[in-house]
């Protein structure tokens, strides 16, 4: 019997903002707009969703990999903002990554990336037993 490859033909990537977390596919050679686009049809379809005011200019994606990672002088996690015309190849993103996206706020700040790490609050929660 042979082995049968069930992955999918186009990489995805993970994209998070607090708890919530959508896998959406896309080609390399797509842009970055492009996903974005993608995502805010996700999120307006999410049940429960508050995003339905979302628009595009208040929404940004950003990455924290290796490669990309940056510490500031005062020891500070720094984030690529990842340029709506660029494609997702020459970003440099693979498949499966996270990528994180931030909300502008009403004051015209932009929120800081968070997501939920459930693999420590499994370990914490592990330790209190």
């Amino acid at each position: 019997m042979s082995n049968i490859d069930i992955r999918v033909a186009h990489p995805y990537f993970r994209l998070k903002r607090g708890t919530l977390t959508l896998f959406i596919e896309s080609l390399s050679t797509e842009s970055i707009l492009g996903l974005k686009q993608k995502l805010l049809i996700s999120l307006r379809a999410h049940e429960g969703s508050d995003y339905s005011a979302l628009t595009l200019d208040r929404l940004r994606l950003v990455i924290d990999g290796q490669a990309q990672k940056k510490v500031s002088e005062e020891g500070a996690q720094q984030y690529q903002t990842l340029d709506d015309g660029v494609s997702i190849g020459t970003a440099g993103l693979s498949d499966e990554q996270i990528v994180y996206f931030i909300i502008q706020q009403q004051d015209g700040t932009w929120e800081e990336p968070y997501a939920a790490d459930y693999e420590a609050d499994a370990q914490d929660m592990d330790m209190m037993y």
